[in-house]
């Protein structure tokens, strides 16, 4: 890595109010990515990774409270600050985003080619017919068939596979700087999420885009990416290299989601290993580490004292009081 990071976010907070309090969805999330490399977010259902996601660009509800101290600059400004008019100049000419359902990220009632069409005049000035001989383009390069007659259908009339391509072709048509995929191959069969991921991979590596990856597959983000953030309950606990993550787990959860996935060499109808327990709801700071009560390597400080984050002797990213030693 060299230059400073294109987008550099720190201690990003935000919470929803509730009839119980506050929620705590996102908590002091510091995290840097740079271009040309793909950054994957891991962790399980209501981590957190979604809901930092829709920050970066400020597409979170209206009640959504996020921290006063809370900053993410993207290519030295500060998006937290922008004005609306502004921030639609970055949002989707500069950073662009993939979301895990094309048919709610899709107008069910206007045709793929006017979606299409749609981006490419607002950010990027191009006439009608301009616009529609690229969407042509940017069709036949995400590998749809027949895109002449896909420009005229409508979203139910594509296969999840082919939505998701469309959504992928929305996404890079004004070429991006950053790209944000949000679980990009959720309800699609084996088959079609290996080819959309390695379309995206692609893409990244030929225009050198910056990729955020979000994920609850590690094998995903093991192919994918190559530095590796673990969230848990709204808190960043491990961020390393992908190799050096899968070849040395510092933070027990982090070795505990890698234990949970099947190997190769298991045996058929063998038990599978879980964790026991599920992710906190987090209402106000709590106390103590908020994987304490999942933890099988807990200690009495674990209980009582939160773990902050912290840089290790090899510069990795931990949140651990006791970080674990060796090969997972």
């Amino acid at each position: 890595m060299s230059g400073p990071p294109l987008l550099s976010v720190n201690r990003l907070g935000v919470r929803f109010p509730t009839p119980n309090g506050e929620l705590s969805a996102v908590e002091d999330v510091s995290l840097e990515v740079f271009a040309g490399r793909t950054t994957a977010i891991v962790g399980e259902s209501g981590s957190g990774k979604s809901v930092l996601s829709r920050a970066i660009l400020r597409l979170l509800p209206r009640k959504a409270i996020i921290s006063s101290e809370s900053s993410i600059a993207f290519d030295g400004q500060e998006l937290l600050r922008m004005s609306p008019r502004d921030l639609q100049k970055v949002r989707g000419r500069r950073i662009a985003m993939v979301f895990q359902d094309p048919m709610t990220s899709l107008n069910p009632v206007r045709t793929i080619g006017a979606q299409l069409v749609e981006g490419m005049v607002l950010h990027l000035g191009l006439d009608g017919a301009s616009a529609s001989r690229r969407a042509l383009d940017l069709l036949t390069r995400v590998g749809i068939s027949s895109p002449d007659k896909r420009l005229k259908q409508f979203p139910h009339q594509l296969s999840g596979g082919m939505r998701q391509r469309v959504v992928i072709a929305m996404a890079i048509a004004c070429e991006p700087e950053l790209l944000i995929a949000d679980e990009p191959t959720t309800a699609l069969d084996v088959t079609v999420q290996a080819e959309i991921l390695d379309l995206l991979r692609q893409l990244q590596q030929e225009r050198r885009m910056a990729m955020i990856l979000i994920t609850h597959d590690l094998g995903v983000a093991a192919g994918h990416s190559d530095d590796i953030v673990v969230m848990y309950a709204g808190q960043i606990v491990e961020k390393q290299s992908t190799l050096k993550l899968f070849r040395e787990p510092r933070m027990p959860y982090t070795r505990a989601l890698l234990g949970a996935i099947p190997g190769l060499r298991d045996v058929p109808h063998m038990r599978l290993k879980t964790i026991p327990g599920r992710p906190p709801t987090v209402y106000g700071t709590g106390r103590g580490c908020r994987f304490a009560p999942r933890c099988d390597q807990r200690r009495s400080r674990c209980e009582h004292d939160a773990p902050v984050l912290a840089e290790d002797s090899a510069a990795n990213l931990l949140r651990c009081w006791y970080p674990m030693k060796g090969a997972a």
